[in-house]
C-alpha cells in the first residue's frame, strides 16, 4: 500500500461520525439508540419474550422429567 492510499485511508476514517449500530439489524443509527425503528423494536421485544417462554418450558421439563425419576427411582427400590 502506498504513502497517498494510506493517507486517504485515515482521512476516510475521520470523517465517519460517532455512531452506533441497531441491535436488531446491524444499521448506522446515531448514538444513544438502540434500534433504527420501531419495526426493529417489536422484533427484539417478541424474540426475548419468546426466549423467556422457551427458558421456562425448558425448565419445566426438567423438572417433570427429574419428579419422574426420583418417583420410579423409590418405586422400585
Amino acid at each position: 500500500m502506498s504513502l497517498s492510499e494510506k493517507k486517504r485511508k485515515v482521512k476516510e476514517a475521520v470523517l465517519i461520525p460517532p455512531h452506533t449500530h441497531c441491535k436488531v439489524c446491524g444499521k448506522a443509527i446515531p448514538e444513544g439508540q438502540i434500534y433504527c425503528s420501531k419495526e426493529c423494536r417489536e422484533k427484539d421485544l417478541n424474540r426475548s419474550k419468546r426466549d423467556k417462554r422457551t427458558m421456562w418450558i425448558f425448565y419445566g421439563v426438567f423438572m417433570a422429567i427429574l419428579v419422574v425419576m426420583l418417583i420410579v427411582a423409590y418405586t422400585f427400590k
